[in-house]
């Protein structure tokens, strides 16, 4: 009782001292608990590992923080600068924690195939992401049971649902552009494609009940969820933030929702749909158990979650570039016009409906795309928790290091990539510069191999299950838009177009606030 009542007397003197509110003060008190005894056990592992052949250390000056502050503010750029120093393979402090990157082709292949007895994704992601999708789900249970998870969403994502996808896309991004004004000197584009993405995206594979919903309260829960993809969230689980009470309030309300529609697509035997819903609905585990209303929640708000991120990132930086480099818009309508009605001159008004094989056929389209995510992948970097010491190239990475991979950087590269900060789809259409490398034996290695330059969906068992519905929603929203609307860049005083900085500040790098375009309605499309 005497210590309890010493620590009160102290946190008084400390709130008249500093000015700060209690609640405030145990947060930072906390905080300072937290990063001590990180410290203590870091100097514990510096003298364990000392007798290994540890992978380069890049110096830093403040302990703990390390060098958290040059690698959030541009994490490419450093990585690059530490390759230059220290080869492919180097570790850095980040916030009390080793992270240990290896980079390149080979770096990708070791780090998205590492076996998971010596390093396992959950213990790096687990704390973002069970607050945010919940438990049963993704990094809340063994690899096994995950991959089976992702298993049940893919069987929804079939090329028969696909052909079934393309008119609810272009009906829904047909009614969303004619809600836009004829014209705008100044018009903030990313906002726009995150609506855009998360209407389409759950009308196609959420279900029919979301999307009617979207009008009322789904948004802004989905907003609040949002927050808790926030970089500082990978190392705390909860802080008694305004953002983290949101965020588990958004989760509990989506939860019950989607609870909701499982008891009434039961009771209606309303069970003829083929929405990822469904799919996870029917789904029945290797040892013949079924997945829990509860699992089957969780998985629907991680697929609505991760999804959208890529879509809506992607559109936007798609349109920028597309707005920097006009005569890629020329080329990719007179692609339409002649694949579609077989004359390069048809105007884009009087071009019909798109289909699945349409998009198909559009080879310029896609290798925008893939140019794009070259240039601006929506995640940069990796990771992975080690948790049995692993051999790289001579180098020993302890366990208890983050094994860390950036396709972002590999994606940059100036040997793979010549003149690589410049934007050019050509580089997918010539066989000697795109694809050539990744065709072995007719098939394309950068979809079936983490050894690759190009991995904007990432590799292995965690690649992105959702890459092929990401093709055909990205492409239709684009192919439509173009359509429509006249697009260019901000100027500046000097009239040269203002293309946005890329914002690193979230875990999807999106463009950095404000970046907004110029548009105008073609004429035939008015109002």
């Amino acid at each position: 009782m005497a210590l309890v009542s010493v620590l009160n007397r102290t946190m008084l003197d400390l709130t008249d001292l500093t000015g700060l509110p209690q609640d405030k003060l145990y947060m930072y008190g906390g905080l300072f608990v937290f990063m001590f005894v990180l410290l203590l056990v870091n100097r514990q592992s510096d003298g364990v590992a000392a007798k290994k052949n540890l992978p380069p250390a890049v110096p830093h000056t403040v302990p703990l923080l390390g060098n958290a502050v040059p690698y959030g503010m541009a994490p490419v750029e450093f990585l690059q600068d530490c390759v230059t120093k220290y080869g492919d393979c180097f570790t850095f402090i980040m916030m009390g924690r080793k992270m240990t990157f290896c980079l390149g082709p080979d770096g990708n292949h070791f780090v998205f195939n590492v076996k998971l007895a010596n390093a396992i994704a959950e213990g790096a992601y687990d704390k973002l992401t069970v607050p945010v999708f919940g438990t049963e789900v993704v990094y809340d249970v063994q690899n096994a049971v995950f991959m089976e998870q992702k298993k049940f969403v893919k069987d929804a994502l079939t090329t028969t649902a696909f052909k079934s996808y393309v008119p609810i896309l272009t009906q829904e991004a047909t009614d969303f552009f004619r809600d836009w004004a004829d014209e705008s000197s100044r018009f903030e584009l990313f906002p726009e494609m995150a609506e855009l993405t998360i209407r389409t995206a759950s009308h196609c594979l959420m279900g029919k009940e979301i999307r009617e919903q979207l009008h009322s309260n789904v948004a802004k829960l989905y907003h609040d969820l949002d927050q808790g993809f926030q970089p500082i969230n990978v190392f705390f689980k909860w802080l008694p933030l305004p953002a983290y009470f949101a965020r588990d309030k958004a989760h509990k309300i989506m939860t019950d929702t989607f609870l909701k529609i499982l008891e009434n697509r039961r009771a209606k035997s309303d069970f003829d749909n083929k929405d990822v819903l469904q799919s996870l609905m029917d789904s029945e585990y290797r040892n013949g158990s079924k997945m829990s209303d509860q699992a089957i929640a969780h998985m629907m708000i991680a697929a609505l979650m991760a999804g959208q991120h890529t879509s809506s990132t992607t559109v936007s930086w798609v349109i920028f570039e597309l707005a920097n480099n006009p005569h890629v818009i020329v080329d990719l309508l007179k692609e339409q016009a002649n694949v579609l009605t077989g004359d390069a001159t048809t105007p884009p008004h009087k071009l019909p409906a798109l289909t699945y094989d349409d998009l198909r056929n559009l080879p310029l389209l896609e290798a925008v795309l893939k140019e794009t995510l070259r240039l601006h992948p929506p995640i940069h970097t990796v990771m992975r928790l080690v948790v049995k010491d692993i051999e790289y190239k001579g180098y020993t990475i302890p366990a208890g290091h983050f094994l860390c991979g950036s396709q972002a950087v590999s994606q940059m590269d100036p040997v793979r990539f010549p003149n690589p900060k410049k934007f050019d789809p050509t580089r997918f259409l010539n066989s000697d510069e795109g694809n050539g490398e990744w065709t072995i034996n007719g098939v394309d290695i950068a979809q079936k191999s983490a050894r690759s330059n190009f991995l904007p969906f990432g590799a292995g068992r965690h690649r992105c299950i959702g890459e092929a519905f990401a093709y055909v929603q990205i492409k239709t929203i684009i192919a439509l838009f173009l359509r429509e609307f006249e697009v260019d860049l901000m100027r500046d005083a000097k009239g040269e177009r203002i293309f946005p900085a890329m914002d690193y500040t979230s875990l999807i790098v999106i463009p950095k606030k404000p970046a907004y375009i110029q548009y105008k309605r073609r004429k035939e499309f008015r109002k």
